[in-house]
């Protein structure tokens, strides 16, 4: 039969059906069940082997297919190879003795195929285990995972445990689901806009990472199924104030979204410590994949899309579409896997052809007949890695392949890479999550606290009445607040708003524990070279106040309300690896930066203006205050608050 004569269901059944014979073919059976060897680089050139448990390039992602496989079609011999797969991942010692937690990375993985096999087979067992597995491990999914993303961190863990609550209802685990709330509520930071999670050493990235995998997709995602499934207007609050974080890092240009991800080679970059993003632009804007970039980031948008109706997640399913679909065509790449390559776009493409009335049909059958094509020469799915040939995994390698051809043919089965918690009725939000105005108003009393405290005082219960929808918003909506008011005490809660501004102003800015590493190891790196030079050589240099540091006068008005010792002249606001710290300064410090900001042309300048406005009040004691002046510089030179200013 000619090949143009098949029809594209059974050219995506045939390609999917020996991509099974040949799992089935490599698979190793031992006396607790079947399993897969899993390559991993030792080395940048040297790869070995090793049974791994995890969904993205382990057991249970292969586990998934099958099931995945018996779903659609029924036969049980699907179902029983799951079970021998889930038999030997429950026996090994990375369940017994886990060392990793994350939903595609580690146990929460784990237990989430146990449920997807107990939802098919029935059999208690699987379910039991899966609750064993949370509820012994609690206190380390809990406390002690860094990440917050959706593939490694505790977001995805919430996931996991929200729908293992469905079946059974176990209050233990609504405990660790309100926990692992508790923490992403907690740990929301101010951007410019938005909220963001993610900002800790845990991540290599110019700020919080955008995309579905590792970035504020994958976060919003979860949040909006939890709290549809909890009705939870605080989640899906948090979740859209996520979106907006992240659409930041759209870039128009290349309708994409920035995969911030920093490695060696860009931290290495001459200019890195400037932290400019123009620096890093060339390859950010590339990456385009279920991980990171527009192909997983639509899945966020079109359940944002589906679960509010906003137009504007709509409008960037569009674009997400048009980027994706370019690319298909396109298709200059060698790397078909679910993860990183072309078969990651399937899941977004073939869920909004829905919306769009569209039909990628043909699209899709090229890219799978060219992966196949791929497979057939190179004996791989991924070129660019050497070891792909001998990866099964499901995000990494050929059952990832498989998966998506059995999505493709039937749409209705559930997709690990597009999971949805099920229908739920019964349960009030307040379980769970305070409500979305409460949440709200914590963000603003974190840091707004004075000024919120003294317009109460003024006017009782104003601060209730003013209605925002995020931080931005509420500096607006407090400010016209402030100047609408003739009362006493207006004009000193101004004063304070403007500090507390200041402040939030900087703790927007803020872009996360290695913007700063990097810059404070260049800002060393100087102020060594600077605290030892000759006075002479000092004398003829211009410097400047730091960029991760601003400087704020205080008056004496200022220092009464918020009871700061009268001594201290100025507060530096200083931007460091965890966040910002407010550093008092006395008399000469803030003398010296004082006329810092006037622009001298060099120290000795700046030196000449302060000794000329001494010496209108004090003709005595020049020169010992030359001294001072002097070794001040050079202690604000050491502490890196101040540096060399550039051209």
């Amino acid at each position: 039969m000619a090949l143009s004569t098949i029809s594209p269901r059974d050219q995506f059944l045939e390609q999917l059906m020996q991509i099974r014979t040949d799992l089935v073919a490599s698979s190793v059976k031992d006396e607790t069940g079947l399993y897969w060897r899993s390559p991993y680089y030792e080395s940048e050139t040297h790869y070995s082997f090793k049974t791994t448990v995890d969904i993205f390039n382990g057991n249970s992602g292969i586990a998934l297919f099958f099931i995945g496989l018996f779903e659609s079609g029924g036969k049980k011999e699907d179902l029983d190879i799951a079970e021998e797969i889930m038999n030997k991942v429950l026996s090994s010692d990375e369940v017994l003795k886990p060392r990793a937690f994350g939903f595609y990375t580690g146990l929460a993985g784990v237990v989430y195929a146990c449920i997807k096999l107990y939802e098919l087979n029935q059999k208690k067992q699987y379910l039991l285990k899966a609750h064993e597995l949370i509820l012994e491990n609690k206190q380390t999914i809990i406390e002690h995972l860094v990440k917050a993303d959706l593939l490694s961190g505790y977001s995805g863990v919430l996931f996991v445990t929200t729908l293992l609550y469905h079946h059974g209802r176990d209050k233990n685990v609504l405990v660790i689901i309100q926990q692992l709330i508790q923490r992403l509520i907690h740990e929301a930071r101010i951007s410019e806009s938005g909220l963001k999670w993610d900002y800790n050493q845990s991540k290599s990235g110019f700020d919080s990472l955008a995309g579905f995998s590792h970035g504020a997709s994958g976060i919003a995602y979860v949040l909006l199924q939890v709290g549809h499934y909890f009705k939870s207007e605080g989640l899906i609050y948090l979740a859209e104030q996520a979106l907006e974080y992240e659409m930041q890092y759209y870039h128009q240009e290349s309708e994409n979204w920035l995969d911030l991800r920093l490695g060696s080679y860009r931290l290495g970059l001459p200019d890195a410590h400037r932290w400019d993003l123009n620096l890093f632009l060339p390859e950010m804007k590339k990456v385009n994949s279920w991980a990171h970039g527009a192909a997983g980031i639509g899945l966020a948008r079109l359940y944002a899309y589906q679960l509010t109706g906003k137009k504007i997640y709509l409008d960037q399913c569009h674009r997400v579409m048009n980027k994706c679909l370019k690319e298909l065509k396109l298709m200059d790449r060698t790397d078909f896997t679910l993860c990183s390559g072309y078969m990651g776009m399937f899941p977004f493409l073939s869920a909004f052809q829905k919306v769009t009335k569209s039909d990628f049909t043909k699209l899709f059958l090229s890219v799978a007949s060219k992966a196949e094509k791929t497979a057939r020469l190179k004996h791989s799915y991924n070129t660019y890695i050497s070891a792909n040939q001998f990866d099964y995994g499901l995000l990494s390698g050929k059952s990832g392949i498989g998966y998506m051809l059995l999505k493709l043919i039937d749409q209705e089965i559930e997709c690990v890479a597009f999971p949805h918690l099920p229908s739920n009725s019964g349960l009030v939000a307040d379980q769970i999550c305070p409500d979305r105005r409460i949440l709200q108003n914590q963000i603003f009393l974190a840091h707004y606290p004075q000024s919120i405290h003294l317009l109460d005082q003024i006017e009782v219960g104003s601060f209730r009445e003013l209605k925002a929808e995020n931080i931005n918003e509420f500096e607006v909506r407090l400010l016209e607040k402030i100047n609408s008011l003739s009362l006493p005490g207006a004009s000193e809660l101004l004063e304070v708003f403007d500090f507390e501004n200041q402040v939030t102003g900087w703790w927007k800015l803020h872009k996360g524990h290695l913007c700063y590493v990097k810059k404070n190891e260049f800002i060393r790196s100087s102020a060594k070279e600077l605290s030892i030079a000759p006075e002479t050589d000092l004398l003829r240099m211009k410097l400047r106040l730091n960029d991760h540091i601003a400087f704020y006068r205080l008056s004496l008005k200022l220092k009464e309300i918020l009871k700061i010792e009268m001594k201290h002249q100025a507060v530096l606001l200083i931007a460091e690896e965890s966040g910002i710290s407010q550093v008092y300064i006395g008399q000469l410090s803030t003398l010296v930066l004082d006329y810092l900001e006037m622009n001298p042309s060099d120290i000795a300048g700046m030196i000449k203006l302060v000794l000329q406005d001494y010496n209108e009040k004090e003709k005595t004691g020049q020169e010992l205050l030359r001294d001072k002046i002097m070794l001040q510089i050079r202690s604000l030179l050491v502490s890196g608050i101040i540096g060399l200013k550039t051209e």
